[in-house]
């Protein structure tokens, strides 16, 4: 108990001093609290500014880094976005249609739904991008996306726009390889052949032209003289059918008239013993007189009018001569060399190059010889001298008819001297003598003669050539009638003509899509029966051809490639089923077999070149155009073979003859060995598609050929060119949650300087990418 009771003596003493303890050490805290407060109510102000600036920084600097914080992730957002939009779109455009990419090589939107794709690809993305982040930053979420397709494949300048894509490696190549080089050797003796066909062709026309004036000027002669022969049977022609048939007659019985007239003078009627005779010479005489002046007449007339047409017609055969002469000059600088002239000078890509065809210098020759066809004025000048030599007597003839008709009063009555009526007669009949002998009787003395003469003197070779160009013309007949039993195919092929009606359907609907003005359909090439004139366009053909060729030279352009692509990817028509056509074998099953090859499938560029919506039309015009060219190539072979014949114009008709002939069996090969070569002077082949092709270049680009193909693929495929878009423009909205201070955002917006748009607490970009195939 005592050790109990000291311990709580102990313990209480210590609490006491604890509790001291504690109040000592409150009161001097206390105090020095009382110091510390009446220190700092001192320094208060300058204290107390320092941490409210401080504070007013802080909170500064804190907005300032928290709104570009967003502003950071704003950005990044787009970004994002613009990358993911262009991915997306480019996605879209994978969906090509196969069909058309690898039948036609053109590519264009197929059938799937592209908004689908879009949101797929958007959707795909920003789960990966959720994925991959630890810490998702920017937390973006799609807001919507959209799909707008435009372009389609059926309008002119996409469609046109693929093509050249499409060709503009491969076209350069082959057309220069497989055309420009094999024609190259040859275009130094085309350009001479065309020239000289040119000339020679034109100045046939004019040749012709002339002679017929010259022709027609001497038969005007002719008939003027002519009209004197009546005149001078008057005078001292009768058919003696009576003692008084001329008015020579008539003066060698007027001195018996004169007696019997006095004799029977002062005597009555009844004693009057030559009245009988009297009566029958003044009857006679009374008719010659009056047929005299009615033939005087008669002729004056037609040398009135005969005589000044003679004049026209020699003048204008004059002017022809000289259009000739200036037709000669003229070629010389003919426009269509230049094209020639490129292609010879251009640099050939073949290795192994042939050698040009040196036979252009016989050609050149040929027309060098042009000027033997002109006419010397000296001629000219004695034509009409021939005529003033004409009117000349005819006015010396008449004035002498005139004397003798004015005496026919005089002598009728009696009263003329019966000299002076010999003489009368006498002189007309001296006159009309002279002008018979030198306008109308046959012999040395013939004005007429001579000029016919000196005109058949240029004219020794007209009868051949007449003769050379009516064999040419039945030739040229032929190739027509040809080109006719092609056309006429076209009976009795109702299935093959409902195709062609529903490629009219489709590429009308291609028209108006593109607004485009209907165009006529190309009818088969026309053969003229006109030897110079079927001459003349073939050798314009491959004017056209080499002009094609140079510009070539000079660059691509549409058209090439639009003939690669048209020779590359469409089919034509395999010409060996017109074998039996051409060569007249079993021509029954020739027909049928032919008729079976004549759907649009199997002559699909024959149709896009020449239009013609029925099933022979297309062919018909190809080979009216193989033909053509043909006979231009066979024509230059011509004139080197039969330069010998010397008159140029012969040498025409022959060349011409020899072109016809060869281009019909050059027709004849084609179809029997699917090739021809191309000269006898250039062993280079050429194939029926060479032929089309070369069609195509020379046609040019035209937009009633971009419809044709667009329904031709349209019908092989099934596929609308219409709504098939090859553009697309993707619209993607993607939203992001904003960390700090989305009002200030939103201001900043309002005011333009923010890429998109805040609302509420989110921010929301929209971003377009357009991409085309």
């Amino acid at each position: 108990m005592a050790r109990s009771s000291e311990a709580v003596q102990v313990r209480e003493e210590w609490t006491s001093r604890r509790r001291k303890k504690r109040w000592y050490g409150s009161e001097n805290n206390r105090m020095e609290k009382e110091a510390e407060l009446s220190v700092f109510s001192r320094n208060r102000s300058e204290h107390g500014a320092v941490t409210v600036f401080f504070i007013v920084i802080f909170a500064a600097v804190f907005a300032f880094v928290a709104l570009f914080i967003d502003f950071a992730r704003m950005f990044a957002l787009q970004a994002q976005v613009e990358t993911l939009v262009h991915a997306a779109s480019r996605s879209v455009l994978s969906a090509y249609d196969r069909e058309l990419a690898e039948r036609y090589g053109l590519f264009a939107y197929g059938q799937t739904d592209g908004n689908y794709i879009m949101s797929k690809v958007l959707q795909d993305q920003f789960e990966l991008v959720r994925q991959k982040e630890g810490f998702p930053l920017l937390n973006a979420r799609l807001d919507s996306s959209a799909v707008e397709f435009m372009h389609p494949i059926g309008t002119y300048p996409v469609f046109e726009q693929q093509i050249r894509e499409q060709m503009k490696y491969r076209a350069p190549i082959d057309i220069t390889i497989e055309l420009l080089n094999r024609f190259k050797p040859m275009a130094g003796v085309m350009k001479e052949a065309s020239n000289t066909v040119d000339l020679l062709g034109k100045l046939q026309k004019l040749y012709d032209q002339r002679e017929a004036k010259l022709d027609q000027l001497l038969e005007l002669q002719r008939q003027a003289g002519k009209t004197m022969e009546p005149y001078a049977k008057v005078l001292s022609g009768g058919d003696g059918s009576g003692s008084l048939s001329t008015l020579v007659d008539a003066a060698a019985e007027y001195p018996e008239f004169v007696s019997q007239v006095e004799a029977d003078a002062g005597l009555e009627p009844e004693d009057r013993m030559y009245t009988a005779e009297i009566s029958r010479y003044r009857s006679a005489t009374s008719g010659l007189f009056a047929s005299l002046d009615r033939t005087l007449r008669i002729a004056e007339q037609r040398h009135a009018s005969y005589l000044p047409q003679a004049k026209t017609l020699l003048d204008e055969a004059r002017r022809i001569n000289e259009q000739m002469r200036q037709t000669i000059a003229e070629a010389k600088h003919r426009p269509e060399q230049a094209a020639y002239n490129e292609v010879s000078a251009g640099i050939s890509t073949r290795s192994g190059n042939l050698d040009p065809v040196g036979e252009g210098a016989a050609i050149t020759e040929i027309r060098g010889q042009a000027d033997a066809l002109l006419l010397s004025e000296e001629l000219f000048a004695s034509l009409a001298s021939d005529i003033d030599r004409q009117t000349t007597a005819f006015a010396e003839l008449r004035s002498t008819g005139n004397t003798l008709q004015a005496q026919s009063g005089s002598v009728l009555s009696a009263t003329a001297p019966p000299s002076s009526f010999a003489s009368s007669v006498n002189n007309a009949v001296r006159a009309s003598d002279a002008y018979l002998r030198q306008f109308v009787t046959p012999g040395s003395d013939n004005v007429l003669e001579a000029s016919t003469r000196k005109l058949d003197a240029h004219r020794s070779s007209d009868k051949e050539r007449k003769a050379t160009e009516k064999a040419a013309s039945a030739t040229l007949k032929d190739a027509a009638s040809w080109i006719r039993k092609i056309e006429q195919l076209k009976s009795g092929l109702s299935e093959h003509q409902a195709k062609f009606d529903l490629l009219k359907e489709k590429m009308e609907a291609n028209r108006s899509l593109n607004r485009s003005v209907a165009g006529e359909e190309a009818g088969a090439t026309s053969v003229n029966d006109d030897p110079s004139e079927a001459g003349r366009a073939s050798m314009g053909m491959m004017d056209n051809i080499y002009g094609g060729l140079a510009s070539l030279m000079g660059g691509m352009s549409d058209n090439v490639y639009q003939t690669e692509y048209v020779a590359s990817y469409f089919h034509f028509l395999d010409v060996s089923v017109l074998n039996g056509l051409f060569e007249g074998k079993n021509q029954a099953d020739a027909l049928e077999a032919i008729r079976g090859q004549l759907a649009p499938e199997s002559q699909e560029v024959e149709y896009i070149l020449y239009g013609a919506h029925h099933p022979a039309g297309n062919i018909a015009a190809a080979f009216g155009e193989i033909f053509a060219m043909r006979l231009a190539i066979r024509t230059m072979e011509g004139l080197v073979k039969n330069a010998a014949k010397g008159n140029p114009l012969l040498v025409f008709a022959a060349a011409l003859l020899y072109g016809a002939q060869h281009a019909l069996q050059d027709m004849i090969s084609l179809t029997r060995d699917g090739k021809i070569q191309l000269s006898d002077y250039l062993k280079v082949d050429l194939t029926y598609r060479d032929h089309l092709r070369l069609f195509l270049l020379l046609h040019g680009r035209s937009e009633q050929r971009l419809p044709r193909m667009l329904a031709v693929i349209a019908l092989n495929t099934g596929v609308d060119p219409a709504e098939r878009s090859t553009y697309v423009k993707g619209n993607v909205t993607v939203a992001m949650p904003l960390w700090f201070l989305p009002g200030v955002s939103k201001a900043l917006g309002k005011v333009g300087i923010l890429k998109g748009h805040v609302e509420g607490s989110q921010y929301y970009v929209a971003k377009q990418a357009d991409f085309s195939y």
